[in-house]
């Protein structure tokens, strides 16, 4: 084990009533679609769904329901502007999870 590693080796415990919680974040990230989408909104303040479908080449019906679990989640907010509706990143502890785990696969 490295020094680096040694020094930030700390015990993670969750509570009973938390555990549900961090396996819904875990069960989220798991969908290939939703990396996807949450990837594409942080290269973008604010995307529209149809902005969304487009660049992932995906159907605007299921880049919805994804937008959707991830809303309820809270992860991403929602702003209706007209018909459109945009979304952008709401939760700072989401993009940090994605790019620990981008970095840990690129051996960082």
């Amino acid at each position: 084990m490295t020094a680096a590693k040694a020094r930030t080796k700390k015990p993670i415990e969750f509570e009973e009533a938390e555990l549900d919680d961090v396996i819904d974040i875990f069960r989220a990230l798991s969908d290939h679609s939703r990396v996807r989408i949450l990837s594409a909104l942080t290269r973008d303040d604010s995307l529209c769904v149809s902005d969304i479908a487009e660049s992932l080449e995906m159907p605007i019906s299921r880049v919805s329901h994804h937008l959707s679990t991830l809303k309820m989640l809270g992860f991403v907010r929602s702003r209706q502007e007209g018909k459109q509706v945009f979304y952008s990143i709401d939760d700072d502890c989401i993009t940090d999870i994605m790019k620990r785990a981008r970095d840990h696969v690129a051996g960082n």
